[in-house]
């Protein structure tokens, strides 16, 4: 079973290799039955979590802290999970025409490396292996960036600065944490590292995978790069690279780091204000991507938001659960947002609201997925968006923390407002034959109407299955 581990990393980077190699028109080929395949093994390694616990491996044989580990807990299998549904999806809808990957050549090898380093990160049972699979995710999501049109360049080469300088950080925060305890093994660190030596690489960690993960105040790369990006990269990036870096400093925070009732606070604050601030530049937009991209900046604050809960006696793993419900709830739902944003961007030429009028006509099931996945953005019962807040709700309840009570609804009543208005345009009947509504766009390819009602489906769907959710994510963590 341990052999699934090096597989899920490895595989993707073979892949990536070979649609290197191969002309540009087999690349989709290649790169859809790699995804396929590195699809099957998430899910193996998922169901073997689930029914073997803890799953570990030893590269060539050398135990840690000599050599390097894999260790897959429920923790790492939930996020696992999330990539293969999201990463599979995403390559079906890009594989559906070429318009999807932009107009420059390189997103099906620069996918799969993304999707290696996202799975380097989760199985990652060291720091300096967590910190290279990090590099790799951020020097492949550059590259997708660029692959947009007009503004492209210029948004990729600041999310590079931003992927460079969070990676400097982590890798000092590293390098004092090894000072102090002589080990790279998170396990080992965690046993060893005091509060005393543990603070300061707790903060620079922080701030360096808050700054990629685009929390407030270091959110300004992210619209550009997720709005500008081709209609494939936009899901890849808002679902699933963010959660790379949120993913690092949340384990860190629970194997590694002392526990640090100030930075929690500050997170959690900072958090707050993404949550508010995100919401209320969502609802300034005016083009359904950028809102969808601002919206991001709100969802990734509830992620933080959750730290101070965290780090209360007897709480944890019910926060633990919840955070991990409310990442896979964002993840999908975005995925779902920005494949039916991109998916409308090329039938009708614009994805501006005003230009979206009536076209719920044509676009039924397209429509059908943007309904759904905001039900789980806003946080409607039945949702995991739902179940997410649910359980945040019970903890800040318990403890008095009323303030994250009033963070939670504001947020939600702001959610509503910026991802109301857009569906509202696509179900309000036309009052000119100019309207998107009343205009034929021609044949769409059955993926880019599929995907998003699927993402969206599994986003609201994933709501019954909580307590499945729970007793996965309590697997071996703690």
């Amino acid at each position: 079973m341990s052999a699934l581990l090096p597989a899920a990393v490895l595989l993707p980077v073979i892949t990536a290799l070979a649609c290197l190699a191969l002309p540009r028109r087999a690349q989709p080929i290649s790169g859809f039955l790699g995804g396929l395949a590195s699809a099957a093994v998430n899910a193996a390694v998922v169901v073997a979590v689930t029914s073997h616990g803890v799953l570990e491996h030893h590269m060539a044989g050398w135990a840690p802290p000599l050599g390097i580990a894999l260790r897959a807990d429920g923790l790492a299998a939930a996020f696992v999970g999330l990539t293969g549904a999201v990463g599979f999806a995403t390559l079906v809808f890009a594989a559906s025409a070429e318009a999807t990957t932009g107009r420059r050549t390189g997103f099906w090898p620069l996918a799969m490396l993304t999707w290696s380093g996202l799975m380097g990160i989760f199985l990652a049972a060291d720091l300096f292996n967590a910190y290279v699979a990090l590099e790799v995710l951020g020097l492949s999501a550059v590259g997708m960036v660029a692959l947009g049109g007009r503004g492209a360049p210029r948004a990729a080469l600041r999310y590079l600065i931003v992927a460079v300088v969070g990676s400097m950080l982590l890798l000092t925060a590293i390098g004092l944490v090894y000072a102090a305890t002589s080990t790279l093994d998170m396990d080992l660190a965690g046993q060893r590292l005091t509060a005393e030596d543990g603070w300061l690489p707790l903060v620079l960690a922080a701030t360096g995978m808050g700054l990629k993960t685009a929390l407030v105040p270091m959110h300004a790369w992210l619209p550009p790069a997720h709005a500008g990006s081709p209609p494939a990269v936009s899901p890849l990036m808002s679902a699933l690279v963010v959660k790379g870096s949120f993913y690092l400093i949340l384990r860190l925070w629970l194997d590694v780091f002392p526990r640090n009732d100030a930075v929690a606070l500050v997170l959690g604050v900072l958090g707050a204000v993404a949550v508010i601030w995100g919401g209320v530049l969502a609802l300034a937009q005016r083009r359904l991507k950028r809102i969808v991209a601002y919206s991001t900046i709100s969802q990734v604050g509830y992620l933080f938001l959750a730290f101070p809960l965290l780090n209360l006696p007897g709480h944890q793993p019910a926060m633990v659960s919840a955070v991990v419900a409310m990442a896979l709830a964002h993840g999908l739902a975005k995925a779902a947002m920005f494949t039916a944003a991109g998916a409308l961007m090329l039938g009708t030429g614009t994805d501006h609201v005003d230009g979206l009028v009536g076209a719920a006509r044509s676009e039924g099931v397209l429509t059908a997925g943007m309904i759904l996945s905001a039900v789980s953005l806003i946080g409607l019962p039945m949702s995991l968006g739902f179940t997410a807040k649910w359980q945040y709700l019970e903890v800040a309840l318990q403890t008095g923390a009323w303030w994250i009570v009033l963070v939670l609804l504001t947020g939600t009543l702001l959610a509503a407002g910026y991802l109301l208005r857009p569906l509202a345009a696509l179900i309000r009947d036309s009052d000119t034959h100019e309207e998107v509504g009343q205009a034929e766009i021609g044949p769409r390819p059955a993926a880019q109407r599929w995907v998003p009602l699927a993402l969206g489906a599994m986003a609201v769907g994933a709501g019954l299955f909580t307590t499945d959710l729970t007793a996965l994510t309590s697997i071996g963590w703690g």
